[in-house]
């Protein structure tokens, strides 16, 4: 069995359990496992490929955001999906039960009206004012966003002198999750508990911060399989940085066995003495940013990512802004796409930069700290 299962009982029954059954009745695995004992790790390079066989015939239910490179696709059953749900209100109500919630999120169409979720692209003086009229209007207490929009969000707070002492939590997922990021909701939202999870379109919630010691995430270890490996695969010990990857028990409609995110976590156990899952003391994903525009404003990575994910043939891209007026947009592309990302940048910002170089290159390399940044700002 995976060495990272043995001697865990009931990861090694339900990875046995679902790699016994993808090498029985699934296209693609029946020549991707030879030995089931030791599955091979499954990168996004590999999924991309084969991502239509991996589906097997079954509705596409949802796709990755693409913020790193080519979205993935995968289905999602109903009971995938009820359980899934299970995971997250046993969180939620750990955190004390579900209250009114605005969030300000990526969204497709835009500003939803009269709802409780806003467009990450909306400015963030008209997201405070969002939050503050919603509190008048439903009673909203908390607010859910992304690390570094959350940032941009308190500034404006202190800018306004707006009290924000009526929030009582604050969320932060989808991003690395810096020191400098809860410093700045703390001065911000003083009265707000800061929750945080580790999620992935793929698999949703895989690990989410524990209550009583919030240092450590806890694993969604019912649903998922998480292995913390070094570069020859094998398992990195506690406090070690390594790669994520995850199997995912409970999907047949696209599995997911081995799969390689893209991430970096560290293995270690939380003290709490109360949760009896295995824990990660650190976590290092894949971070947004934002970029500068001419005008002066901090604009979210989030809408040229889309831009850019959208052109045909870009397999993985990384945007460096070193000056207001100068960006090198590092691409993985077998042709070169120079006009597609001079017209992403027109739709962004609504101009081309004076200077906007293209670097192609056989992979987009990691910072020094072991994360990938989908956009680097240096202004």
């Amino acid at each position: 069995m995976i060495e990272s299962f043995r001697e865990r009982p009931y990861a090694e029954r339900h990875a046995r359990r679902i790699i016994d059954w993808a090498r029985r009745e699934h296209p693609f695995y029946r020549r991707w496992i030879s030995d089931p004992e030791n599955p091979p790790i499954l990168d996004r390079r590999t999924v991309l490929e084969h991502n239509d066989e991996i589906i097997n015939g079954h509705p596409v239910t949802g796709s990755t955001s693409g913020s790193t490179g080519v979205p993935v696709l995968f289905s999602h059953s109903e009971d995938w999906q009820r359980r899934a749900a299970a995971d997250t209100c046993r969180f939620v109500r750990l955190l004390g039960g579900p209250v009114q919630v605005v969030r300000i999120v990526y969204t497709a169409g835009g500003d939803l009206p009269q709802s409780d979720t806003l467009s990450i692209s909306t400015p963030v003086s008209e997201q405070l004012a969002f939050v503050l009229r919603r509190r008048c209007e439903v009673g909203t207490v908390a607010i859910t966003t992304y690390p570094t929009n959350a940032v941009m969000l308190s500034e404006e707070v202190h800018r306004s002198g707006a009290d924000m002492g009526f929030i009582r939590r604050f969320g932060l997922y989808a991003e690395s999750i810096e020191p400098a990021h809860l410093e700045a909701v703390r001065r911000a939202f003083p009265n707000a508990r800061i929750w945080s999870t580790y999620s992935a379109m793929e698999f949703g919630m895989i690990a989410w911060i524990c209550p009583y010691e919030p240092s450590f995430h806890h694993i969604s270890a019912e649903r998922l399989g998480v292995e913390v490996l070094r570069d020859d695969d094998t398992p990195a010990a506690p406090g070690e940085r390594g790669r994520v990857v995850i199997t995912d028990y409970f999907n047949r409609a696209s599995p997911f066995i081995r799969y390689e995110l893209g991430d970096y976590a560290v293995r270690g156990r939380c003290p709490c003495g109360r949760i009896h899952l295995p824990a990660l003391s650190a976590i290092h994903g894949k971070i947004r940013g934002a970029l500068l525009h001419r005008n002066g404003n901090r604009v979210l990575f989030a809408d040229l990512s889309v831009a850019l994910k959208a052109i045909p043939g870009i397999r993985q891209y990384q945007v460096l802004q070193t000056d207001v007026e100068e960006f090198t947009v590092r691409l993985v592309a077998p042709r070169r796409l120079d006009r597609e990302v001079e017209a992403a940048f027109l739709d962004h910002f609504g101009y081309r930069p004076r200077t906007l170089r293209t670097e192609y290159l056989p992979e987009i390399p990691r910072g020094a700290n072991g994360k990938y940044y989908a956009s680097i700002c240096t202004v």
